[in-house]
């Protein structure tokens, strides 16, 4: 079978007969579109004019959204689909509810796409694992050595250390974060472990019915009733709020934020930043690779670069960046 991976306007693998777009970046490139996530810079290729494939949870998070899409087909963990005799199927990713890994399997190759994933059990995911296969396109957004995260234990104390202290300055501890994933992490590591009401954003609310749907217990008040209004006013809460919103921060309102990212951030910055993230980190994604046992990798996205010159130099694994500039195909197997 003669088989294309490349990148054009999303990672593509083709044959003669049809292409299959990973987290397509427009709309109405005609192919098969597999979804790996929820998330904005993911879903930018949902069109009715394709065929989308994506699990029921991931479904479900984009219509409590409103982004209804019309010709979606609802996937299930380890359960193929097969495409012009391709075998594809969805592995848990761990980054958020319904993210998902993809094997593609071909009479002569197997390849894995992993999108975003997260490789250690969080409050609200379960640890990616590792799919063997011959080719690795692996998402690096945190591919560097710089990026090693803390144990999660350490950072789950530190917020709820910060929340308490906050609410014992009359202030209202309020995490501005990513409406999917990260807010209902937060949500989950203060019903967990206090006795703290929630209030949530509407937007966050609205998404967070998609995981108490599925199985992922939340309590939580939206910030558009009565009873929310009537906390803020107490500030006996923690609030949760999307990251681009600005409305309601005043004095009353000690704001964090909670990123990978932080790793990076100065001391000097006006909030608190805590390195709590559902990507993988560097030492993680190399267990992947090491994992895997992958004859070549292709690096998607963040440290593409850097993480594929270290498997060259370090474990001598045959590495390429995939960058959005590039529409050449980078590889073909006969």
């Amino acid at each position: 079978m003669e088989l294309d991976i490349g990148w054009s306007d999303g990672v593509t693998i083709s044959t003669k007969e049809c292409a299959i777009r990973f987290d397509p970046s427009k709309k109405g490139v005609k192919s098969f579109n597999f979804i790996s996530h929820a998330h904005g810079d993911h879903t930018m290729g949902l069109s009715n004019g394709n065929e989308i494939f994506l699990t029921a949870e991931t479904r479900d998070i984009l219509d409590s959204g409103g982004r209804k899409n019309l010709n979606c087909n609802a996937l299930k963990y380890d359960r193929p689909v097969e495409i012009d005799k391709l075998k594809i199927t969805p592995f848990n990713a761990g980054h958020i509810l319904g993210s998902a890994q993809f094997k593609i399997e071909t009479p002569d190759l197997t390849i894995v796409y992993t999108g975003d994933i997260n490789c250690r059990d969080m409050l609200t995911t379960s640890a990616a694992k590792a799919v063997s296969c011959d080719t690795l396109i692996l998402e690096t957004t945190y591919g560097n050595p710089s990026y090693i995260f803390p144990r999660q234990e350490e950072v789950y104390t530190e917020i709820i250390d910060w929340i308490l202290s906050k609410i014992h300055e009359e202030k209202i501890p309020t995490f501005k974060v990513y409406s999917t994933g990260k807010a209902q992490e937060i949500m989950r590591l203060v019903n967990k472990f206090t006795t703290i009401p929630v209030v949530a954003h509407h937007t966050i609310s609205k998404i967070s019915e998609a995981y108490n749907k599925n199985g992922v217990a939340l309590k939580y008040i939206d910030s558009n009733s009565e009873e929310g209004k009537k906390i803020l006013r107490e500030k006996q809460c923690v609030y949760i709020t999307p990251s681009s919103e600005d409305a309601l921060i005043d004095e009353d309102y000690s704001k964090a934020i909670a990123t990978g990212w932080a790793m990076r951030y100065k001391s000097s910055v006006s909030y608190t930043a805590f390195p709590l993230s559902n990507h993988a980190d560097f030492n993680q994604l190399l267990n992947y690779v090491e994992q895997a046992k992958p004859k070549r990798v292709y690096t998607v996205h963040g440290f593409r670069d850097d993480f594929g010159k270290y498997l060259k130099k370090n474990l001598g694994i045959n590495a390429k960046p995939i960058t959005h500039l590039s529409q050449v195909n980078l590889g073909r197997y006969i």
